[in-house]
């Protein structure tokens, strides 16, 4: 029986130590999510929905404005204005730092209302998100984050390692910039495109108004990231059609965010004027050399508004 129970508990260790190896090999390349929860705390945040997880790139901000600024940006069933999102952004942000760059990006998604067909009452999606689930966003392997949020089976991390640049792939860097590897050619993008604009008028029986407990919290993150440096608020260029969709959600959009840049004294850069000068992936997304563009071009406004 003791031989029995030896042999046993070797092949539960030598199964412990394989997922404790896999669980080191997590990247960029295990989930869109993942790495940004295993990094130190940082200075200065990139804050918002998949919009700026794609089209904001440190490396084009941080070589314009001296800053070493990180992609803190997640997709937007995870990140609308809410308290987990902010609990997060107070575990990410170094404490002791006064003159760090906060960027958060604004779109009427991110503080609608999701209303219950049933009730009629507002939901909370994200509360069953990572990012409400993480506890620990700074540690390296993120335990936490593999065991309660990572819902692929673990050799997947390993699988994802070896696709790493193919198509339809995507790779956080170490500044969390979110790389998304996908068909460029004018077909496949308007196929998403098409595809994505309905997906967002879908979007429309559950999104219904603006949301006040959201609103707050925008407003409770800003006064948050002031005590820690500068803020600035800043509205992404999307697809004209997109566009169109947000007006129909919250026509007043651009108001309300006016109205909080001057009641809390932080800049609101609304880029949707020259949506134009930028090319989608889907409508919603920046390409990857648009996003460069707009990184550059968001740094001159940056550099504009804090003369």
């Amino acid at each position: 029986m003791g031989k029995f129970c030896g042999k046993v508990s070797i092949f539960i260790s030598l199964i412990l130590l394989s997922i404790l190896y896999v669980f080191y090999q997590a990247d960029g390349t295990t989930d869109a999510s993942y790495l940004k929860f295993t990094t130190p705390q940082k200075t200065s945040l990139i804050i918002g929905s998949s919009r700026a997880a794609q089209g904001i790139q440190p490396k084009v901000l941080n070589d314009a404005l001296g800053i070493e600024i990180y992609n803190y940006a997640f997709q937007i069933v995870s990140s609308p204005f809410g308290e987990p999102y902010f609990n997060s952004i107070t575990k990410k942000v170094k404490k002791d730092e006064e003159e760090g760059v906060f960027i958060l990006e604004v779109n009427p998604w991110t503080i609608s209302s999701t209303i219950d067909k049933t009730s009629g009452q507002e939901t909370f999606p994200e509360e069953h998100t990572f990012l409400n689930m993480v506890t620990h966003v700074n540690c390296n392997p993120n335990l936490d984050y593999l065991i309660n949020c990572y819902h692929q089976p673990f050799i997947t991390i390993l699988r994802n390692k070896k696709r790493k640049g193919e198509y339809q792939t995507f790779f956080v860097e170490d500044d969390g910039w979110l790389r998304v590897t996908i068909e460029s050619d004018f077909i496949s993008k308007e196929k998403r495109t098409n595809n994505k604009i309905k997906t967002y008028k879908d979007y429309l029986k559950t999104y219904k108004r603006q949301s006040n407990y959201k609103i707050d919290y925008l407003a409770k993150t800003i006064k948050y990231l002031k005590q820690h440096g500068k803020v600035v608020l800043v509205r992404m260029p999307v697809h004209q059609l997109m566009l169109d969709v947000e007006n129909e959600l919250l026509p007043n959009f651009n108001v309300l965010m006016n109205d909080m840049s001057e009641k809390l004294e932080v800049p609101y850069i609304n880029m949707t004027k020259n949506i134009h000068l930028y090319n989608y992936t889907d409508g919603n997304h920046l390409d990857i050399e648009s996003g460069e563009k707009f990184s550059r071009d968001l740094a001159n406004n940056i550099l504009n508004v804090f003369k």
